[in-house]
């Protein structure tokens, strides 16, 4: 992530980590189970645990790719942001306070879609790429890795999960609102992971124990990132 984007939230590692780097809550969790199930194959019924996403080929989409797209508006941004502080100021009030004047001082959004535009050729404001993006950075945290994705690897993940979404009524039947406060959470909790990693580089036991806590929180969505492997493709089962 731009060490721009780090530095402007770094006080965060001076706090206990929030419920929100654990992993995903509220919709995008309820969302995850959904896509993990389609990717098993198995809409309709629970994977098991630990179970790998499978090679079937995925659903038919039921809406077109402009589905995904989305339009920002500040207020629905001033509340993504006024929960993600919340959340950090739960558990210090000194660190949400310091968040706080971070957000003020640097644009993180744009931060945030220079880098994705410049680095992956992916956009903010479409589902599909913001997943590709949260998914990605969370399975190099479950690997103990602090490096970026690949440019063809971040697109693989994209083109995987496009046709997923777009299948789900539950992702085309949203509106611009609740998709940008859906994607803009999974941005900061992408940041997250950044300061996170940047933080552990000299300290991999601390980052292995948070990607295991990662790791173990996806696999009963129904996706064990320690089964998969992040390719050109999308995920694919480890051999």
């Amino acid at each position: 992530m731009s060490r721009r984007i780090l530095l402007a939230l770094t006080l965060l590692l001076a706090a206990p980590q929030p419920a929100s780097a654990q992993g995903l809550s509220g919709s995008a969790s309820s969302l995850s189970s959904s896509i993990f199930k389609l990717m098993n194959g198995t809409a309709g019924t629970a994977p098991a645990p630990g179970q790998a996403p499978a090679t079937a080929k995925p659903p038919a989409p039921v809406a077109k790719p402009e589905a995904l797209n989305f339009k920002v508006t500040p207020a629905v941004r001033k509340k993504v942001i006024d929960t993600f502080v919340g959340e950090i100021a739960s558990a210090s009030p000194e660190a949400g306070a310091e968040l706080r004047k971070g957000f003020a001082s640097v644009d993180v959004f744009a931060e945030i879609g220079k880098e994705m535009k410049t680095q992956f050729g992916l956009s903010t404001t479409n589902l599909a790429d913001v997943w590709a993006l949260y998914w990605s950075y969370a399975w190099l945290m479950t690997q103990g890795r602090t490096d970026d994705p690949t440019r063809a690897q971040m697109v693989g993940l994209r083109d995987q999960f496009r046709p997923l979404l777009l299948s789900l009524p539950a992702v085309t039947g949203l509106n611009d609102a609740q998709k940008q406060e859906m994607a803009e959470s999974l941005m900061l909790q992408t940041v997250l992971f950044g300061i996170l990693a940047e933080g552990w580089k000299d300290d991999p036991a601390s980052l292995a124990e948070f990607g295991q806590g990662l790791q173990q929180g996806t696999a009963q969505m129904g996706l064990d990132l320690g089964l998969v492997e992040l390719t050109d493709k999308g995920f694919v089962v480890r051999k």
